[in-house]
């Protein structure tokens, strides 16, 4: 499928608009492909042509909604996780109102977590050279570490309701975790 296509961008935005639309209403375990493709007035076949699931369409919208995130040094992002995703989340309006709603949604949250730290975990991989760690890690294992320790962070929060701010679980993530990133 050619992607500059502008069907496919047209399909694409009328699925992503009208599906960030439910997601402002309804929780997003409860959306389903049917309704996405009736808000967008597209059919299913033409929704699966151009995502696997509803999943895929969510990966898809929060990837074009934090482009911003994902340009922030990676230093910043390794070194300041929550804080650099909390600025990120508050900062694009459309994803903070999306964020609000979903709140109590789990699927939502686990989605969007994995993303970000599968981003991550890639980001670690190609900055491999400016990754500090302990001397005698392999540095193979340290993307796999890194990724399971923000997410155990992600759902300790949420399952105990810790209301500390960003700052103050960066702190406690790096007494945790000891990677860090050194200027490019």
């Amino acid at each position: 499928m050619n992607e500059k296509d502008l069907r496919v961008i047209k399909t694409k935005r009328a699925l992503s608009q009208n599906f960030f639309s439910l997601l402002e209403k309804q929780e997003f375990s409860s959306i389903t492909v049917n309704q996405i493709c009736n808000a967008a007035l597209i059919h299913r076949t033409t929704f699966y042509k151009h995502f696997y699931d509803k999943y895929d369409l969510l990966i898809y919208l929060i990837t074009e909604l934090t482009e911003d995130y994902f340009s922030i040094d990676i230093k910043d992002r390794i070194n300041n996780p929550f804080t650099i995703l909390d600025k990120t989340m508050t900062s694009i309006i459309e994803l903070h109102r999306v964020k609000e709603r979903q709140s109590e949604d789990k699927e939502f949250e686990r989605t969007i977590a994995n993303h970000f730290i599968r981003v991550l975990q890639n980001d670690i991989k190609d900055n491999e050279h400016r990754i500090l760690v302990e001397d005698g890690v392999p540095m193979d294992v340290v993307f796999y570490i890194y990724g399971a320790s923000l997410f155990g962070f992600m759902e300790w929060i949420r399952e105990h309701h810790i209301d500390l701010p960003p700052q103050a679980i960066d702190e406690i993530f790096h007494k945790m975790v000891n990677i860090k990133v050194k200027d490019a």
